[in-house]
Formats: C-alpha cells, sequence, structure tokens
C-alpha cells in the first residue's frame, strides 16, 4: 500500500492534480554586517563584512532604529580600537574616532570619547579573546565586558546612528550582530534592519 501511496504522490505532482501545497515564495531578511561603502579609504573588511583591520574606522549597514538594540565585539588581535555608535557623518579616516560629534566610543585605552572628549575611563581593558558587549536603547549606550556591564554610559547620543568600529595598530575585531556568545541584557534584542529595506 505504501508503495501506491508514493506512485500516487509522484503522480499527483507531475500531473498537478492539485494535491501539491504550492511554494510560497519567501523574503531573504537582509544580513547586518559592515557596510563596505562606509569605511576609512585603509579599512579592510573580510569574513562578508564581519571582521574589520586595517587602520580607520567602519559603520554598519543599517541605523539602529528598534528601541533596544544589542551586538557585540570579538577582541581578535590587539592593537588601537573602538567599539560604539556613529552618524553617517562620522570621520572614518581619523583614529581614535570619538573626536567628532558623530560618534561615541569606547577606545582600547580605556577611555570613552566623544567630540574630543573623555566622557569616561574604564579600570578593566579588554584583552585579546575578550567580548564587548553594546547596548543601545536611545537614551543610553552601553558597554559589557565578557557579560558584565561597565556602568560607564554614555547618555549624550542623538540622531540616526550605526554600529561603530575602528582599528589601527595590528587590532583585528569581529563583529557579531547575531548568535551572541553572551546574552544581551533583558529586553534587548539583535539589531533588526530598517523597514524599508525590507520591502
Amino acid at each position: 500500500m505504501a508503495s501506491i501511496f508514493c506512485c500516487f504522490r509522484g503522480c499527483a505532482s507531475f500531473l498537478d492534480l492539485g494535491f501539491a501545497t504550492p511554494t510560497v515564495p519567501t523574503k531573504k531578511q537582509p544580513v547586518i554586517a559592515l557596510d563596505q561603502q562606509q569605511i576609512g579609504q585603509e579599512v579592510v573588511l573580510v569574513k562578508d563584512g564581519t571582521r574589520i583591520c586595517g587602520t580607520g574606522g567602519a559603520l554598519g549597514n543599517t541605523a539602529i532604529m528598534q528601541d533596544k538594540a544589542y551586538f557585540e565585539v570579538r577582541l581578535q588581535q590587539s592593537g588601537v580600537w573602538g567599539i560604539g555608535l556613529g552618524s553617517e557623518k562620522a570621520d572614518l579616516n581619523v583614529i581614535p574616532m570619538g573626536n567628532d560629534a558623530d560618534s561615541w566610543v569606547m577606545c582600547s585605552d580605556g577611555y570613552l570619547r566623544h567630540n574630543k572628549e573623555e566622557m569616561h575611563r574604564i579600570t578593566q581593558l579588554p584583552q585579546e579573546g575578550d567580548t564587548i558587549g553594546v547596548s543601545y536603547n536611545h537614551i543610553e549606550l552601553n558597554f559589557y565586558l565578557n557579560g558584565q556591564k561597565l556602568d560607564c554610559p554614555f547618555t549624550n547620543v542623538r540622531g540616526q546612528v550605526h554600529p561603530a568600529v575602528y582599528v589601527d595598530d595590528g587590532a583585528v575585531l569581529d563583529i557579531v550582530f547575531e548568535n551572541f556568545v553572551r546574552d544581551p541584557p533583558p529586553g534587548f534584542d539583535k539589531i533588526m534592519a530598517e523597514r524599508s529595506s525590507l520591502t
């Protein structure tokens, strides 16, 4: 009986008697990564836009539009680096970022910089292999070192911003937009693509 059913199923799909369920095409979700069009002149992006090396900065390919967003950066190789947020006006060729009004970054020397000011300083500096988490809720930009909140938020982030990273002096960073090593803080989730890019 089973062989008759299998034969009938094969014939039914060949003859299209209406028994087969039509497949509905699904739209592939855009991949969030670093943007090849928004990088410094001496930056190299590899691994499909998830690893940055060279010299300079890069922005993520989508702005943070949702209420509570989270991403991670893994410090693959030490050097000079920074992690945070930046607008499309941020100067991606100047190291360190944070020296203009359009970027807010935690730097490898422990300083949190914005608009040529050192806003905070962390004492526990990230090392090779560490994971730095970044959460943003349009009120505070917070950083986490291996899951522990650093309690040094930026509260002056304004405008439409993207994830931002920079490297120099041999630093290599991997930016992670999903499948996190650490759980995001409660209520925070991966960055979602803008609705306009989904249509």
